[in-house]
């Protein structure tokens, strides 16, 4: 009996944390960073590769924006019990000098206020080896030093069959 619930609680402990959960995100430094992200969500979740994913980013900034836009990707994929950086190739950890000369469609002059955008992305690789869990920090540096920084959990790439 005692072996049989032993069994038991080790099935239900991996399937908890295996299992299916939905990504997360906070922002990191939120007393201190001058743009604040009031909502993230990404379609599908999981993400299906290959195939086309949309991000819907909603933010409010008390003054205007001003370019560059500098980003800093840290990406880091589970692997067993930790978490592993991804180097920067297709996706993983890069530093974008101006995100507004990778995004034709984005508007990077951005007045105070709120706003929402939804980036489309496509997502070519069929490989296995994108298929697992993630962990993402963002930083974000407009021209003026204003700044954003976005910790994002539980990011799930699903490869199709």
């Amino acid at each position: 009996m005692k072996d049989k619930l032993a069994s038991v609680s080790l099935i239900l402990f991996l399937q908890i944390t295996i299992g299916s959960s939905y990504m997360t995100w906070k922002q990191c430094n939120n007393n201190v960073d001058d743009i604040k992200l009031l909502n993230l969500t990404v379609h599908p979740d999981p993400i299906i590769a290959p195939g086309s994913v949309s991000i819907t980013i909603t933010f409010h900034t008390e003054s205007n924006l001003t370019t560059p836009l500098k980003a800093v990707i840290s990406l880091r994929k589970k692997i067993l019990i930790g978490y592993f950086p991804v180097p920067c190739t297709s996706i993983g950890s890069c530093v974008y000098d101006d995100l507004c000369t990778f995004c034709a469609q984005c508007n990077c002059s951005v007045q105070m206020g709120e706003h929402t955008f939804t980036l489309p992305i496509t997502i070519g690789s069929g490989s296995w080896m994108l298929s697992g869990n993630y962990q993402a920090q963002i930083d974000l540096i407009t021209g003026s030093g204003q700044k954003l920084c976005i910790a994002i959990n539980d990011i799930s790439i699903k490869t199709k069959k």
